[in-house]
């Protein structure tokens, strides 16, 4: 029984460091931001069962996504033509991202801490938006006022809009955000790939004449 916080420990890293890797998103920021990442997600994570009401987390998400934006650097990046992007701090809607989905898997996907905790959790989740399903949302609800074009230029007041938005969709659908962001990014990626799919059935047939 000595071993048990050890192996749960473990177990942690292991879905952080597989839930990081859902994020994609690690290879922009400076070289060793990963490790200071994980660091800090698991701060977070080991602290769920304390968490009893939406200001709870909130309260959460939101010191993550400030410490983030003070410690994390994007890496500097060469285009193919040559242009430098020097790095910069990481903006809150990149923070959010990576914590919405690390969250995401260990939470809903990994049932983690427990199965009761993580039924508590869950419906407090943030939808994990990708600049896709931003550009839906804008373009649903027009009347919205969201200047940031992609997830990199979202600051903590956008993010909190685009998140009314998410909650409102997704109670449409009757499902928590954690699921709607799921559900969406599949239909919007199925519909960016339809011309692809279309193209490539018109060759087959041209190349079977």
């Amino acid at each position: 029984m000595t071993e048990l916080p050890d192996l749960e420990r473990t177990k942690r890293k292991n879905i952080i460091e597989m839930g990081l890797g859902f994020t994609a998103m690690i290879r922009i920021f400076a070289q060793g931001s990963k490790a200071k990442i994980a660091v800090k997600l698991e701060e977070l994570f080991s602290g769920l069962a304390e968490i009893h009401s939406r200001e709870d987390y909130e309260a959460r998400h939101r010191s993550f996504c400030d410490w983030f934006t003070r410690e994390i650097r994007t890496a500097e990046k060469t285009t193919k033509k040559g242009k430098v992007h020097p790095s910069q701090p990481s903006s809150y809607g990149q923070a959010a991202k990576v914590l919405d989905i690390a969250i995401k898997v260990y939470v809903y996907y990994c049932a983690q801490p427990s199965a009761e905790i993580s039924q508590q959790i869950v419906p407090l989740l943030n939808g994990a938006v990708d600049n896709p399903i931003m550009d839906h949302l804008k373009t649903r609800y027009p009347t919205a006022t969201i200047r940031a074009t992609t997830i990199n230029e979202v600051d903590e007041t956008a993010y909190l809009a685009i998140q009314s938005l998410v909650l409102k969709e997704s109670g449409d659908c009757k499902m928590h955000p954690v699921q709607y962001d799921d559900m969406k990014w599949r239909q919007l990626n199925r519909d960016r790939n339809a011309p692809n799919r279309a193209l490539h059935r018109t060759r087959q047939k041209a190349a079977r004449r």
